[in-house]
């Protein structure tokens, strides 16, 4: 039996894979964590490491022999510039180059749809991701790079800070609101990863993956308006051409105070559909839909 090495496990997708992948494939499940009280040991063989990215040399011992590797850990967010690439690039370099030490044969690294974003100058996150992919193309390991589109289920922080915006009494839309995204569910994805472990598949491959159904920004927003409010929201359109001069000089003097940043904005200006990849293909039938994701992520 293998060992399996997860990076990032109590974070939303993290702690969905723990829940549903059969434990029981491998030796030893090592959880890289910053908390170890934070990883659900319901396994014998699920073993935490306490620490970061930054600090991963620490467990090269402990990681001898290990075969596989699932890359989730990353800045996320509101970051600051700097811990975007500190964390997501520096910190995957340093994942890479220990797996190669201890003899690591595979290596998923989920990435995200941001990256296929024409204009990513203000996007720290897509800048990050972008050159993390780098990283694991040149590491000299067999890999796949996942690119999920917009993540939702239980506790999605995605969904989260959309849903603060659908419950305001007027619905704020930014642009005109015909960007396209494509939502998955956090299980479905989690699917995905498990049949990627499952099946060996590590040729060098980058897949995006999405859910069964393409929609606008502004008739998603109105879906999440219409759970919280039970009624069809009033509308306010605020254009980008007004909104990004703006953020642009207030990201240079309060970045901290903002509500959102530039880059956060890139939902509301650029399309996150995935291309067609086996993955998306495949999953269309089972994979939840819209109107499914929204009811499970509303459920606190």
């Amino acid at each position: 039996m293998t060992s399996l090495l997860i990076t990032g496990t109590t974070g939303f997708v993290g702690q969905c894979l723990l829940r549903q992948m059969d434990t029981n494939k491998y030796a030893t499940i090592f959880c890289l964590t910053r908390r170890a009280k934070a990883v659900p040991i319901l396994r014998d063989n699920l073993r935490p490491l306490v620490g970061s990215l930054k600090d991963i040399d620490a467990h090269e011992r402990d990681l001898a022999g290990v075969d596989s590797v699932v890359h989730l850990a990353a800045a996320t967010g509101k970051a600051r510039p700097e811990e975007f690439f500190a964390s997501n690039v520096e910190g995957t370099e340093r994942l890479v180059q220990l797996c190669r030490r201890v003899g690591a044969r595979r290596f998923l690294y989920v990435s995200s749809i941001a990256v296929r974003f024409p204009d990513k100058r203000h996007y720290y996150y897509a800048q990050s991701k972008e050159q993390a992919e780098e990283v694991v193309r040149r590491g000299g390991l067999q890999f796949t790079i996942l690119r999920p589109t917009m993540v939702l289920g239980r506790g999605s922080p995605v969904y989260s800070g959309l849903a603060k915006l659908a419950q305001l009494p007027v619905l704020p839309i930014f642009g005109d609101g015909r960007t396209l995204i494509q939502p998955i569910h956090v299980d479905d994805l989690v699917a995905c990863i498990i049949g990627l472990l499952d099946s060996d598949c590590f040729r060098g491959e980058t897949l995006d993956v999405g859910g069964p159904e393409v929609i606008s920004i502004e008739e998603f927003l109105k879906k999440i308006y219409r759970l919280h409010h039970d009624r069809a929201p009033r509308v306010i359109h605020i254009p980008l051409a007004l909104l990004i001069p703006a953020l642009t000089l207030l990201e240079k003097f309060a970045y901290p105070l903002l509500p959102f940043t530039l880059g956060q904005m890139s939902t509301f200006r650029f399309n996150g559909t995935a291309q067609k990849s086996p993955l998306t293909q495949e999953g269309s039938a089972r994979f939840k839909t819209v109107d499914e994701m929204l009811a499970a992520s509303l459920v606190s």
